[in-house]
C-alpha cells in the first residue's frame, strides 16, 4: 500500500515538474517564457498590450483544430492523460509563465513556479494553497489537475458521439479555459508577492481586483 502511494506521489510530482519545465523553458514552437514575454513587449510596445497579445495567441492555439498534430510527439506526460488535455495544460502553463515574466517575476524561483501552478488551477488553486501550504502544494496541485480533467471529461462526453460537434465544443472549452487562466494570471502577477503570506501557520487573504472593480479574495 505504501509502495503504491509512493508511486502515485512520484507520478504527480512528475506531472507538475513537466508542466513547469515546458512552461518556463518552452517547448516545440514556443520559446522560453522570458523570450515570449520579451518578444511580445517589443511587438506591442507596452506591458498591458503585450499581455493581451500573449493571451490571444495562446487562446487561439488551444482552440485550434488539429493543434495536437502540430505539436506532434512533444507532448509526453508521465501520466495517462489524453493528448488534448496534456497539450492544453502545457499551453496554459506557458501562458502563465510568460505573463509572470512580463510582470517582472523570476520564473526560475520556487515561489513563482508554485504560483504558476496555483494560477493553472485558478480559484481552486488559491483555496488549495490555503489548506495545504507551500510544502505540499505542488503534489496536491498535480492531483487537483487530474481531478479537473475528470470533471471536464464528464462535462463534454455527451458531445463526443457527434464528431464535428464534439470537436467544436472541445476546442471552445479549451479556448475559454485558456482565456480564463490568462486573465487570472494577469491579475495575480500584478502583485509584488507571488504567493499569499503565511504567518504563524495562517494564510493571509489577498485581494485581487476584478475587471468590474469588485474584489476577489484569495
Amino acid at each position: 500500500m505504501a509502495e503504491s502511494k509512493g508511486e502515485l506521489n512520484k507520478v504527480q510530482q512528475g506531472l507538475a515538474d513537466y508542466l513547469l519545465r515546458a512552461g518556463v523553458d518552452g517547448f516545440g514552437p514556443f520559446k522560453s517564457a522570458r523570450e515570449a514575454a520579451s518578444d511580445a513587449l517589443v511587438k506591442k510596445g507596452d506591458e498591458e498590450a503585450a499581455i493581451k497579445h500573449l493571451i490571444r495567441t495562446h487562446v487561439a492555439l488551444a482552440g485550434a483544430q488539429g493543434f495536437i498534430t502540430n505539436l506532434g510527439g512533444l507532448i509526453t506526460l508521465p501520466i495517462s492523460l489524453p493528448s488534448n488535455v496534456a497539450a492544453t495544460y502545457v499551453i496554459q502553463t506557458h501562458l502563465i509563465a510568460s505573463i509572470a515574466s512580463m510582470r517582472g517575476h523570476d520564473v526560475d524561483s520556487e515561489e513563482v513556479q508554485t504560483a504558476i501552478l496555483l494560477c493553472l488551477l485558478g480559484n481552486a488553486g488559491t483555496e488549495l494553497f490555503k489548506k495545504v501550504g507551500i510544502k505540499q502544494f505542488t503534489k496536491k496541485a498535480a492531483s487537483a489537475l487530474i481531478t479537473k480533467y475528470g470533471t471536464k471529461k464528464l462535462g463534454t462526453i455527451a458531445a463526443k458521439g457527434v464528431p464535428v460537434l464534439g470537436g467544436v465544443i472541445g476546442g471552445g472549452v479549451d479556448a475559454a479555459s485558456t482565456r480564463a487562466v490568462g486573465a487570472f494570471a494577469n491579475r495575480y502577477f500584478a502583485h509584488t508577492n507571488p504567493l499569499p503570506k503565511v504567518i504563524d501557520g495562517e494564510v493571509l487573504s489577498v485581494e485581487i481586483e476584478e475587471a468590474d472593480g469588485t474584489a476577489d479574495s484569495r
